[in-house]
């Protein structure tokens, strides 16, 4: 995926999650990972693996509420890593980001 898609889709995340929130559906806690990356789909010069972190976090995040919104099990939405604080003292050695083409 190009950069500018990278974003488009980025922009279309903030959107639902603004939703969400409108909605009860999501709650500013729910949305604090992302909003801890400080990438937002405006961060037109950030590069595109910050854009790819900030999207798999907030794609996780809306899934996540989404998923308890429906009444389902939310342990089971892949990428539940994104959304716990980093612990800052151990590296878990895993690099979330994709390989760029």
């Amino acid at each position: 995926m190009k950069k500018n898609e990278l974003i488009h889709m980025h922009t279309l995340l903030v959107e639902i999650a603004s939703d969400f929130l409108e909605e009860g559906i999501a709650t500013q806690d729910d949305m604090k990972a992302y909003n801890q990356l400080k990438v937002g789909p405006m961060a037109l010069r950030s590069c595109r693996a910050d854009h790819e972190i900030a999207v798999r976090t907030l794609t996780t995040a809306l899934a996540t509420c989404a998923a308890h919104n429906l009444g389902r099990d939310t342990t089971t939405v892949p990428g539940q890593s994104l959304l716990e604080p980093p612990n800052g003292t151990e590296s878990t050695g895993t690099d979330q980001r994709l390989a760029s083409n």
